[in-house]
């Protein structure tokens, strides 16, 4: 699969063109402390290593069929591995990439050399993700600025928009990956549905599902969100020590991510096992546009028009939850009620970010993966509904990865009730 992804990017490089990748940083925490790490998906998504210093430069014209796909990996001594444990040798890289020069992370600079003044543009990555807001340096940023001083007068080309685009379209493989995660989410919510109960508090419901998600050698793909009663009118509010009570809706909005591929699932489920009449309307509104948002994806068409298609019929659902009427929306404005009552759009893209790399502007090709996940949220009467699922593109329509995970409400109320 990386080597697969490695020769579509490389098909996409024009002639003299060299392209160099990074991993992340390592970030600390206090004292002596550092954040698990997490890799630089990009580089995993070439080379299918996780490893802190991992580099990658792929030339595709160099002279030197050896030096067309370089991989680096970082250097380790005996002390490193009685303490931190075993690392990715050049032969294991090598397998795993299907790469076959390998060198040390701290030959870089010395291998780019025979690399670097023969090509003509040189190829980045920086974060330009539409919703990054980073303040930070990164070892991107600095790898940019150690290449332009090193290197002048090179001519310095954006990697972003070609593995942005590219990483839209999934492959097959990456496909499997995700229905992967799916079945593991799946388990991890059925299990919620037989154990969750008034007076549990967030972490609790989430440790449920995290127990079974490990069982898989899977992980949370963010951090899970579990809310209740008002609080379910909170976008992201974390899984904590909020207990739920008697009556409550809680609101789940949490997933697997296996191999680095995330999937996104949110359910809103009554706490006690039945909705009252008022959380039921709230939920048929919610499923309605759910579903008929889902009609309209296929190919060709773009994320925007999924947003405005689920604009106007959640607007047409509050006016029937007697939350507006069509003469308020003309007096007010549609948007007035948007922020008030739904107040996020129904769709993003999905894969190895959770917020998937993309262009909203760009017509969708067969193959991106976008949630389906429209939601309307009333503080006054303490109800937030929301109800996602997470949808392969085809050329016709979807396939829908998520639809054995229960969501009709009186499949819901029966197996919590078993």
């Amino acid at each position: 699969m990386f080597s697969e992804h490695r020769q579509r990017l490389i098909r996409q490089l024009p002639a003299g063109a060299a392209a160099v990748l990074t991993a992340n940083d390592t970030m600390p925490t206090n004292a002596d402390g550092t954040m698990p790490y997490y890799p630089n998906v990009n580089v995993y998504y070439l080379t299918g290593l996780t490893e802190e210093d991992a580099m990658l430069a792929l030339f595709p014209g160099h002279p030197d069929p050896a030096l067309r796909e370089i991989l680096f990996i970082k250097r380790v001594d005996q002390m490193f591995v009685k303490w931190l444990g075993r690392r990715a040798d050049k032969n294991t890289a090598s397998e795993i990439s299907g790469i076959r020069t390998v060198f040390y992370t701290d030959e870089f600079w010395a291998v780019m050399k025979r690399v670097l003044p023969l090509c003509n543009a040189i190829y980045l990555h920086t974060n330009e993700h539409a919703r990054s807001d980073n303040e930070t340096q990164t070892r991107e940023d600095r790898l940019l600025l150690d290449c332009k001083q090193r290197y002048p007068l090179h001519r310095y080309e954006r990697l972003y928009p070609i593995l942005a685009r590219q990483r839209n379209a999934k492959t097959p493989g990456e496909t499997a990956l995700l229905r992967k995660a799916s079945g593991i989410t799946e388990k991890g919510f059925r299990r919620v549905l037989q154990t969750i109960r008034p007076g549990q508090t967030g972490m609790q419901v989430a440790a449920e599902m995290i127990h079974e998600y490990m069982q898989y050698n899977a992980t949370w793909a963010y951090e899970p969100i579990v809310a209740f009663g008002a609080d379910t009118c909170i976008l992201h509010f974390r899984a904590n020590e909020s207990t739920g009570k008697d009556g409550d809706l809680v609101l789940i909005d949490a997933a697997a991510q296996f191999r680095y591929y995330n999937t996104d699932l949110t359910r809103t489920i009554p706490l006690n096992g039945r909705f009252s009449p008022r959380q039921r309307a709230y939920y048929d509104a919610v499923l309605r546009v759910h579903q008929q948002v889902a009609q309209e994806v296929k190919a060709g068409i773009l994320i925007k028009d999924l947003w405005k298609i689920s604009n106007n019929l959640l607007l047409g659902e509050l006016v029937g939850l007697g939350l507006c009427t069509t003469a308020d929306i003309s007096k007010h404005g549609a948007q007035h009620y948007l922020n008030k009552y739904c107040y996020h759009n129904v769709s993003h893209f999905l894969g190895l970010d959770v917020h998937d790399t993309g262009y909203y502007d760009e017509v969708m090709p067969a193959g991106a993966v976008i949630t389906n996940e429209p939601g309307i949220y009333n503080e006054e009467e303490g109800i937030g509904v929301r109800i996602e699922n997470d949808l392969l593109v085809t050329e016709n329509g979807f396939e829908d990865l998520m639809k054995t995970i229960p969501k009709e409400a009186e499949e819901i109320e029966d197996l919590m009730n078993r």
